[in-house]
C-alpha cells in the first residue's frame, strides 16, 4: 500500500543494531516462530468453536470450515482471514536512518549495513531521474557506521551526487580505505579491508567537515572538504539540521533534524557516564547529557543509543552469553537513562537503538512490553527501535 505524500519529515529505520551485524540465532527463529503461531492458533481455534454446537462438536467439515479441499492455496486464504499482529522485529542491520523531507530532500544518517539496504531503496525511488542527490550525515568514525558505504548501489551511479557531512575523522574513515574526496588511498589500505576504491565508484562525492575549531578537526585540505562550524545550522531547503557533540570514546556527532515545526533528534553514540564524581570523563559526560537534553526538548521523535541497562552497565550481570564485566567507558548509555531524560525533556516518542548484539529476540521483546506499559501510564512513549519502520511526523 502506498503512503500519503511527505508533510514535514518522514523517518525510516533501515538499522538499529550495536556494534556489529548480527543474523538471529536459531533459538531466538524458534522463539519468533512460536509467538506467531501461537497468535495465529488462537485465533483459529476461536474461528473453530464459533462453528460448534452445544455440545462443542463441529458441526460443519473442515473444507466448509476454510472454503474448500485442503490445497496451499485454500490454507493459506483461510489464514490470511484473521489479523494476526506481526512479532516484533529488530533487525540485524547495523545503524542507518532515512529521512524524506516535505520539499524533497533526501537526508541519510550514519552508514551502517543498513545502508546497503537504504541506497537500494533509493535507486528505486529515483528511477529515470538524471541528477540525484543524497545528503549523508555521519555521527563518527567507528565501523559499525561506516561499514555499509562501500555496499551502497547509490555509490556506483554516476547520476547521484553525495554530499557527506561529518566531523573530521568519520570523513577521514571513510576515505582512507576509498579515497572518495582525496582520490588516493593510502598505500598500506590498498585492498585490505575492501577492493572497492574510488576509482570503480563513478558517483560523484563531496565532503563537509564539521568541526569545532579544536586539534581533532585537522588536515581538512587533504580531504578536499569544505567546513562548517559545529555551532552554525544546516539548511537543506526548508530543513535545518543543527549538529552537537556527544560523548563517546571517539568524536562524536549527533543531529537535530526540523521541518515544518517538527523535530526529530538522532544520537548514537552517547554514554551518560556513572563514575566516581571524580573522574576527569564524568563532567564532560554530564555536559554532552545537557547538550542532548537541550536540543531534544519538546522533540516529536527522538532514536538514541540505549545499548545497556543499568545492572549490565554497572557490570552486575551479563547479557545473552556475555558475562558480567563493567561497561562504563564504553561510549554506550544505559535504558533506565534514555527513558529518564525523554521523560523530563517532554519527548514524545523515543526509538531506543543501538542494541547489544548479545541480547536475543526474547529479552528485546520483553524490554519492549515492559516499556510499553510504563510509558503508557506516564504519558509518553518509549520502545526499542526496529529496522523497516517509518514514522510520519
Amino acid at each position: 500500500m502506498s503512503r500519503p505524500l511527505v508533510q514535514n519529515l518522514r523517518v525510516r529505520i533501515y538499522g538499529a543494531q550495536g556494534s556489529g551485524s548480527v543474523f538471529p540465532s536459531r533459538s531466538e527463529r524458534l522463539a519468533f516462530q512460536r509467538r506467531a503461531e501461537h497468535e495465529l492458533l488462537t485465533r483459529v481455534f476461536a474461528d473453530i468453536a464459533r462453528h460448534a454446537d452445544t455440545s462443542g462438536r463441529l458441526g460443519c467439515s473442515v473444507e466448509d470450515l476454510i472454503g474448500g479441499p485442503l490445497t496451499t492455496r485454500s490454507i493459506t486464504s483461510y489464514a490470511e482471514r484473521f489479523e494476526v499482529p506481526e512479532p516484533r522485529v529488530y533487525g540485524g542491520w547495523t545503524t542507518c536512518v532515512h529521512i524524506e523531507t516535505g520539499d524533497g530532500y533526501d537526508i541519510v544518517l550514519d552508514c551502517g549495513s543498513g545502508f546497503r539496504t537504504c541506497a537500494r531503496d533509493l535507486q528505486a525511488k529515483w528511477a529515470d531521474r538524471s541528477e540525484r542527490h543524497l545528503y549523508v550525515f555521519g555521527s563518527h568514525s567507528h565501523l559499525d557506521h561506516t561499514e555499509g558505504f562501500d555496499q551502497a548501489a547509490v555509490c556506483f551511479d554516476p547520476r547521484n551526487h553525495l554530499h557527506v557531512y561529518g566531523n573530521h575523522q568519520f570523513l577521514r574513515a571513510l576515505d582512507y580505505n576509498l579515497g572518495i574526496f582525496s582520490r588516493k588511498v593510502a598505500r598500506e589500505a590498498q585492498g585490505v579491508q575492501t577492493p572497492i576504491f574510488f576509482g570503480i565508484m563513478p558517483a560523484k562525492f563531496s565532503a563537509c567537515e564539521i568541526g569545532s575549531g579544536s586539534a581533532v578537526d585537522n588536515d581538512a585540505v587533504s580531504l578536499n572538504s569544505v567546513v562548517q562550524d559545529v555551532h552554525t545550522p544546516i539548511r537543506l531547503g526548508a530543513t535545518t539540521i543543527t549538529a552537537f557533540e556527544v560523548f563517546h570514546p571517539a568524536p562524536c556527532l549527533a543531529y537535530r533534524v526540523e521541518h515544518g515545526g517538527r523535530v526529530f533528534v538522532f544520537c548514537t553514540d552517547h554514554e551518560l557516564q556513572h563514575a566516581d564524581s571524580g573522574h576527569p570523563y564524568v563532567q564532560r559526560s554530564l555536559d554532552a547529557e545537557a547538550r542532548l537534553a537541550a536540543h531534544a526538548r519538546g522533540a516529536d521523535l527522538m532514536y538514541r543509543d540505549g545499548q545497556y541497562l543499568r545492572a549490565e552497565y554497572d557490570g552486575l550481570k551479563g547479557i545473552g552469553e556475555s558475562g558480567a564485566v563493567t561497561r562504563a567507558g564504553w561510549g554506550h548509555s544505559c535504558v533506565e537513562d534514555v527513558i529518564e531524560m525523554a521523560r523530563q525533556s517532554g519527548i514524545r516518542h523515543t526509538l531506543i537503538g543501538h542494541h547489544d548484539p548479545n541480547r536475543e529476540w526474547s529479552e528485546r521483546n520483553w524490554l519492549d512490553e515492559s516499556m510499553a506499559r510504563r510509558s503508557a501510564s506516564e504519558g509518553y512513549r518509549a520502545e526499542l527501535a526496529r529496522a523497516e519502520t517509518v514514522f510520519d511526523l
